[in-house]
């Protein structure tokens, strides 16, 4: 992982504030968060939520915390912090599913969605075809140079998310560009941004519509997620058309993209430390534990905003009943007194299920076990088929579009074949 120094101090807070938006900044965040933990909560950064578009959209000025105990408090407190987000409400954006929802209606949510987001869907129901997709995917690049990001990494999430919901499979290569305009990432023109975010919502609400029609007509449907998604009922509560639409986009956004990032910041760690290969290759129980170091360490989400419902205090500062904060996962992952040595890639930490990577309480990420059956798979995938990953840290560029996700734009490798016999 690059490391750009950062001298810390109080009276360079406000400097680093300043530069949170830059591109050297997004490209490696870590050092400014760590002069942020050194200093009191700051006031003041202006960031963009999920679906805004920079150049459009007004951010609100926000609260920054960024020391582990005071993120945790704050996902851990949702009767404290709203997670309606009235910026995006006012853009362009489709409002995200249970991201932006506070209780009861969370509660009501969750409990529909757990009713269509189980284990035999989001697993048993993929793994066979998702290992076949891996292998063809692997296959197709061995051998050659290729941008692992655009070839494998950018393939495999959004290819899962047309299993999961019965959607062409050609179509992934526009969730993969809609995902990325809507998450603040990657470099788009405003224009751009708007009409990724009209194309995406238009083209839900004409699949889900298709979808309700065919089951009023009475027609066979595959029993994938959006056709729960529409079934689903807990205690007489249903999903009406428009909230499975949004579920369905929710899904896309958050999951394609995000993961997206985390299977190339894993071969990242590959390419950093390239003793990694050989040893996930020779003890595949490995694979687990050096993932949830990548996400602990290299986790792709990085911050998520809140709206203070009552007057309180948080990091020794009093907040404002109607205040904006924004807090960093990512920086509380690499605070010193919750992971000593946080810069270090160390598997097996004894509190590594401590990680905020996919939040907290009612708001922890239902994607969770997806990302990493993806994740494992892709990694069993190449270890199966190759003999190392070659390539340099230094040949390789972070994305520098927007803070909301840390990852990488370009990851140049070669997948070596293994020799016949090995493996």
């Amino acid at each position: 992982m690059s490391q750009v120094t950062v001298n810390s101090g109080a009276s360079n807070v406000d400097a680093v504030l300043d530069a949170m938006l830059s591109p050297e900044t997004i490209q490696n965040p870590y050092p400014s968060y760590k002069v942020l933990r050194d200093n009191p909560p700051v006031y003041g950064l202006l960031d963009y939520p999920p679906g805004t578009v920079p150049g459009v959209d007004q951010p609100f000025p926000a609260w920054v915390f960024t020391r582990y105990d005071d993120v945790d408090f704050i996902l851990r407190n949702p009767q404290l912090f709203s997670s309606e987000d009235p910026m995006q409400a006012n853009s362009s954006a489709p409002s995200l599913m249970l991201v932006n929802h506070d209780q009861p209606r969370h509660t009501a949510l969750r409990n529909l969605a757990k009713i269509a987001f189980t284990p035999r869907r989001i697993h048993d129901n993929i793994v066979d075809r998702l290992r076949a997709d891996v292998t063809t995917i692997i296959a197709e690049n061995l051998g050659k140079q290729t941008d692992f990001m655009e070839s494998v990494a950018g393939v495999i999430p959004a290819m899962v998310m047309t299993y999961l919901m019965g959607l062409p499979k050609q179509d992934y290569k526009k969730l993969v560009r809609w995902a990325n305009a809507f998450m603040v990432s990657s470099d788009f023109t405003p224009e751009e941004r708007l009409e990724c975010n009209k194309e995406l919502f238009e083209y839900f609400v004409a699949k889900v519509g298709e979808r309700y029609a065919a089951i009023e007509a009475g027609e066979e449907v595959e029993d994938n997620l959006m056709t729960a998604f529409i079934n689903a009922e807990s205690d007489g509560d249903t999903l009406t058309k428009d909230e499975v639409t949004l579920f369905c986009i929710t899904l896309v956004v958050a999951g394609a993209e995000t993961t997206t990032y985390f299977l190339g910041n894993l071969i990242g760690v590959l390419l950093e430390d390239k003793t990694w290969f050989d040893k996930l290759k020779q003890d595949r129980k490995l694979i687990r534990p050096f993932m949830e170091e990548c996400l602990r360490r290299d986790g792709p989400p990085q911050r998520l905003f809140r709206v203070v419902l009552e007057d309180c205090e948080v990091g020794g500062r009093q907040l404002k009943k109607g205040e904006w904060l924004a807090f960093f996962m990512a920086a509380g992952n690499h605070d010193e007194s919750a992971f000593p040595n946080p810069e270090q890639f160390i598997i097996n930490r004894d509190n590594i299920n401590r990680h905020l990577t996919f939040g907290r309480g009612i708001h922890h990420c239902l994607g969770a076990p997806l990302a990493r059956v993806e994740g494992e798979t892709m990694l069993n995938g190449i270890l199966d088929t190759c003999s190392t990953v070659e390539g340099e840290l230094s040949n390789t560029r972070r994305q520098s579009g927007g803070l909301l996700a840390y990852g990488f734009s370009t990851l140049p490798v070669v997948l070596k074949p293994s020799e016949a016999g090995e493996g």
